[in-house]
């Protein structure tokens, strides 16, 4: 039985939220992705996570989307 996509977000924001940049983890139902919202700024380990977390998210599509994390005022 395959995982939900909600079920692949829950485990990825899990596993991933605070390393290599990745600040959110979020879904589009419309494209059937995980979106993974990371630090403008993020190191080259970003690339190695993001290949981790497209073999665990799959067969779901895995769109980065470079954003910088909001700030409380």
């Amino acid at each position: 039985m395959s995982k939900s996509l909600d079920e692949v977000k829950k485990h990825v924001s899990l596993k991933y939220l605070g390393k290599a940049g990745i600040h959110s983890v979020g879904i589009s139902r419309a494209e059937n992705a995980l979106r993974v919202y990371v630090d403008s700024e993020a190191e080259d380990a970003l690339t190695n996570v993001l290949r981790e977390i497209e073999k665990e998210a799959a067969p779901f599509k895995v769109v980065p989307i470079r954003s910088d994390r909001s700030s409380i005022t």
